[in-house]
């Protein structure tokens, strides 16, 4: 599939200089992240909240996971959306290859405090064996102006706590 037509349209009308990484199939950014050889401090995560009936995009690396409870300061009610209505929102991708611009589908975005600045950041591409590849800066002036904040963890501090990976598939 390469990327999704929603996002490469999305890309190309705002002039938005990107290129791709082939990988082998990943079920997850963490893998993806793996697999292309990519921190997953670089690698950006799509997850997708419901608050009431608004869906939002929540973005942190891949190399962290949601804390549900820092989240609530931000998005009120928060909850993990149901892998039916991923399907319903991203009909152009692979269920849990998200790809991390909301805004291409018509979604707030939130973004963690944690994401990089600087270099080339990664996420998924619309399937299970691309990532898009774009400047932090880039990527920046994207989301720039949308609300952020602090609401990850790292992922071994998650665990510790009794805390587990959320992953759409």
């Amino acid at each position: 599939m390469a990327i999704s037509i929603t996002l490469k349209q999305y890309l190309e009308e705002r002039n938005v200089p990107y290129d791709t990484v082939e990988h082998n199939f990943s079920a997850n950014s963490t893998e993806a992240a793996e697999r292309a050889h990519v921190s997953g401090k670089r690698v950006v995560k799509a997850v997708i909240i419901k608050c009431g009936s608004v869906f939002k995009m929540v973005l942190l690396p891949a190399s962290r996971h949601v804390s549900f409870e820092l989240l609530q300061n931000i998005a009120t009610g928060a909850e993990l959306a149901t892998e039916e209505e991923l399907m319903t929102l991203f009909k152009d991708c692979d269920v849990g290859a998200i790809p991390a611009l909301g805004m291409a589908y018509g979604l707030a975005v939130i973004v963690d405090d944690s994401l990089v600045d600087d270099g080339d950041v990664f996420f998924e591409g619309g399937d299970h064996k691309t990532l898009v590849r774009m400047n932090a800066e880039a990527f920046e002036t994207m989301v720039h102006g949308t609300p952020h904040g602090k609401f990850s963890r790292d992922a071994n501090s998650m665990k510790e706590k009794g805390f587990y990976h959320v992953a759409h598939r």
